[in-house]
């Protein structure tokens, strides 16, 4: 009978090294704001090698996941929402693609509380100054109307520059 030739089997993924395991532990602790993508970035920035995944692993069985959440909850942003809807207005861009192949951006704001959309303007190529025009002509036409609103909520676009933001404040308007 001839022998086969068999691999020992493996011992598997090597462990964590112990003084490795301190330190994210370390981290984590006295950085309790920070959570396992950047305490990972820190240990890649020391010269370790680990894997995000063992990271968090540890900082799991060490009680440390998940970091607390630096933007406001689901709950707060819904109640400012209802809160303000009376006098809030959103702003943003879209963009359509013609039959021609042609990219043209719209920029539109929305009454959130009537949900009425106004279509600002269309062109191919949105500027800031545009953006600024288009802020003008809105408060225009919305005449009086315009003293029912207390908000702005927009994005951090490029086009939306402090020049945009004071033809709102001009009327009372916080940008948020």
């Amino acid at each position: 009978m001839t022998k086969k030739w068999t691999q020992p089997p493996s011992a598997g993924r090597p462990p964590v090294p112990e003084q490795l395991r301190e330190l994210i532990t370390r981290l984590g602790t006295e950085n309790p704001r920070w959570g396992f993508r950047r305490v990972h970035g820190e240990l890649r920035r020391l010269g370790h090698k680990v894997s995000p995944a063992t990271v968090r692993r540890v900082m799991r069985a060490a009680g440390l996941c998940p970091a607390p959440r630096h933007h406001p909850t689901r709950g707060e942003w819904t109640a400012f929402l209802k809160a303000q809807a009376d006098g809030l207005l959103a702003t943003d861009l879209f963009h359509v693609d013609t039959i021609g192949l042609q990219r043209l951006d719209a920029m539109f704001v929305m009454e959130v509380r009537t949900r009425t959309v106004h279509i600002l303007g269309v062109t191919a190529h949105p500027t800031a100054a545009w953006a600024t025009q288009q802020a003008r002509q809105l408060l225009w036409h919305l005449g009086e109307h315009a003293a029912d609103f207390t908000h702005l909520v927009r994005d951090r676009d490029a086009k939306f520059t402090a020049a945009f933001d004071a033809v709102f404040a001009s009327e009372g308007i916080t940008i948020t």
